[in-house]
C-alpha cells in the first residue's frame, strides 16, 4: 500500500511540473527587414564571377566593365538573395562606389513578437563609402546570368 501511495504522489508531483513548464513555454517569432540604398555612385554595367565570402556576404570577383579590367573585386549590395549565383559569370548593372563617391546606407529592422508577452522592436542603421575591407561597393539593381561557372 505505501508503494502505491508513493507512486502516486510522484506521478502528481511529475504532472504539477510538466504543468509549470508548458506555462514557461512561449512561442516568439522574429522577422527582419533589410532596406539597401545606393546613394551617388556611378551607373554601370560590369562582367564577373558571383562568390560568397565567409560573413555571408558576397562579391563580385574577375571583374571587368567595358570589356576592360576594372577593380578586380566588389563588395555586392543587395536586398535580393545573391546565393543562386554563387560560382556564375554574371552580368549586373547597378551603381558602383568607388573612392568615396557614393555612399551605401544599410536600414535594418528586427520585430520579434512574444506570445502572450511584450514585442520587441530593434533598427539599425549604417551608412559607408566603401564595401567589405574597403573594396568598393556595387549596388545591384539586376543581375543576369552569363554561364553556370566562372571557369
Amino acid at each position: 500500500m505505501t508503494t502505491t501511495r508513493l507512486t502516486a504522489v510522484a506521478i502528481g508531483l511529475a504532472a504539477m511540473c510538466t504543468a509549470g513548464l508548458a506555462a514557461q513555454t512561449q512561442e516568439t517569432q522574429t522577422t527582419t527587414k533589410t532596406k539597401t540604398e545606393i546613394k551617388g555612385g556611378k551607373s554601370v554595367t560590369m562582367i564577373g564571377c558571383v562568390e560568397r565570402r565567409a560573413d555571408g556576404g558576397f562579391i563580385l570577383t574577375e571583374v571587368h566593365d567595358n570589356r576592360r579590367l576594372e577593380h578586380s573585386r566588389y563588395a555586392l549590395v543587395s536586398d535580393k538573395d545573391l546565393s543562386r549565383h554563387v560560382g556564375e559569370r554574371v552580368e549586373i548593372k547597378g551603381k558602383a562606389i568607388v573612392n568615396g563617391d557614393g555612399r551605401v546606407s544599410v536600414e535594418s529592422k528586427t520585430t520579434t513578437e512574444v506570445q502572450d508577452g511584450k514585442d520587441q522592436e530593434t533598427k539599425s542603421r549604417i551608412e559607408a563609402t566603401s564595401g567589405e575591407f574597403d573594396l568598393p561597393s556595387l549596388g545591384v539593381h539586376s543581375i543576369k546570368r552569363i554561364s553556370s561557372s566562372c571557369n
